[in-house]
C-alpha cells in the first residue's frame, strides 16, 4: 500500500479509537458502566445507530453522548477529505505514469453521443489502453475515467495539452467537437506531427469543407453519410448489407485500401499475381485514374493502381508488404 494512503488510513482510524476511549472511559466514570456496556454504548452513539439506551443516562452523560455524536460524524467526514484526495491523486499519477509511455494509440478529442460510440467501437479493436480521450468538460472526463479510459480535460486546440496525449507518437487522432474546433484541432495536430491520420466528425456540410481544408484525412457526417446509406438501401439493399456485415465482424475481416508500387507486378494480371495464395487477401475493387474497375482474373495491373483488399489485419500486412514494395 503507498505511505500516502496508509498514512491517512492511520490517521483516521486513531482518531476513531481515540474517540471510542473517550467515550468509553467517560460512561464508566459518569455513569459507573462495566466496561463492555461503556464501549457499546459509545459505538452505537459515535455511529449514530439510533438503538435505545442500555441504561438510563445522567445529564453528564447526555452531555458525553453529544459529544461523541458530533466526534464520531466529525472523524467521519474528516476521513473521507483526508483518504479520497489521496486516492484520486494517486489514480492521476497512474494515468500520468501511463501517459507518459503511451504510444502508437488513438486520440479522441470530444467524449459527447458521437465520441462515445468512436470510443466504444475502438476500444474493441484495439483495447481501452490504446485510448486518449481530451474533453473540456470534467464532468465528460470524470465518466469517460468511470467508463476505465484515459483521459483528461484540456483545449484541443492548444499545442500543450496535445503534446500532454503525446500526439508526436499517435496513431491517429479523431475530432468529434463543434466544426470550428474540428478545424482548428487538426491544424495544430498536423503541425505537431504531419504523419499522424486525422478524422473528423462534421455537424454541418460547411464544417465539412472547412476541415478538409484543415488538413483532414478523412471527414464524417452522420447526416450525409446517412442519406447515402439510406439511398444505398432503397437502390441495392444487398450492398449495403455487405458494408453492414463487414462492420459488425471488424476484427476479424476488414476492408483496406493499399496501393500497387511493386513494379515487378506491373503489367501482370490478377491471377498471375497469386495474391489470394500469397497473402489470404481477396480484391474486391481497383481503383484506376479516378475509375472503380472489378477485379477480373484477366485483368492486367499497373503500377500505382488503388486495390481494395478485404481480409484479416494479418493478411492484409502480407498484402501491403507484398504489394506496396518500390522496387
Amino acid at each position: 500500500m503507498p505511505e500516502d494512503v496508509r498514512r491517512a488510513i492511520f490517521t483516521t482510524v486513531s482518531l476513531l479509537l481515540g474517540t471510542i476511549i473517550l467515550g468509553t472511559v467517560g460512561f464508566t466514570l459518569i455513569e459507573g458502566w462495566p466496561i463492555f456496556d461503556s464501549f457499546y454504548m459509545t459505538v452505537i452513539t459515535i455511529t449514530t445507530t439510533g438503538y435505545r439506551e442500555i441504561y438510563e443516562l445522567s445529564t453528564y452523560g447526555r452531555i458525553l453522548a453529544v459529544i461523541l455524536m458530533f466526534f464520531g460524524i466529525g472523524v467521519f467526514f474528516y476521513g473521507i477529505n483526508l483518504i479520497v484526495p489521496v486516492l484520486v491523486q494517486r489514480r492521476i499519477e497512474r494515468w500520468r505514469k501511463v501517459l507518459e509511455n503511451i504510444s502508437d494509440h488513438y486520440i479522441v478529442c470530444g467524449y459527447g453521443v458521437m465520441g462515445k460510440e468512436i470510443v466504444y467501437e475502438l476500444s474493441r479493436m484495439a483495447g481501452r489502453d490504446k485510448i486518449v480521450i481530451i474533453d473540456e468538460s470534467i464532468e465528460k472526463i470524470n465518466l469517460a475515467r468511470e467508463d476505465g479510459y484515459i483521459s483528461f480535460q484540456g483545449n484541443t486546440i492548444e499545442e500543450k495539452t496535445l503534446e500532454r496525449a503525446r500526439i508526436r507518437h499517435a496513431k491517429a487522432l479523431i475530432a468529434c467537437m463543434a466544426d470550428s474546433s474540428n478545424a482548428f484541432t487538426i491544424m495544430t495536430a498536423k503541425e505537431l506531427n504531419p504523419n499522424i491520420y486525422t478524422m473528423a466528425i462534421a455537424r454541418s456540410p460547411s464544417g465539412i469543407k472547412n476541415t478538409r481544408r484543415a488538413g483532414a484525412d478523412l471527414v464524417l457526417s452522420p447526416y450525409s453519410d446517412t442519406a447515402k446509406k439510406a439511398a444505398l438501401i432503397l437502390r441495392r439493399e444487398s450492398a449495403a448489407e455487405f458494408f453492414e456485415v463487414i462492420s459488425k465482424i471488424g476484427e476479424n475481416m476488414m476492408l483496406e485500401k493499399v496501393q500497387l508500387l511493386n513494379k515487378k507486378l506491373d503489367g501482370k494480371a490478377i491471377k498471375e499475381i497469386e495474391l489470394r495464395s500469397k497473402t489470404g487477401t481477396n480484391i474486391v475493387a481497383i481503383e484506376r485514374k479516378g475509375e472503380i474497375l472489378i477485379p477480373e482474373a484477366n485483368l492486367k495491373l499497373e503500377y500505382g493502381d488503388n486495390l481494395y483488399l478485404i481480409g484479416n489485419e494479418k493478411q492484409l500486412q502480407k498484402a501491403s508488404e507484398y504489394l506496396g514494395v518500390s522496387n
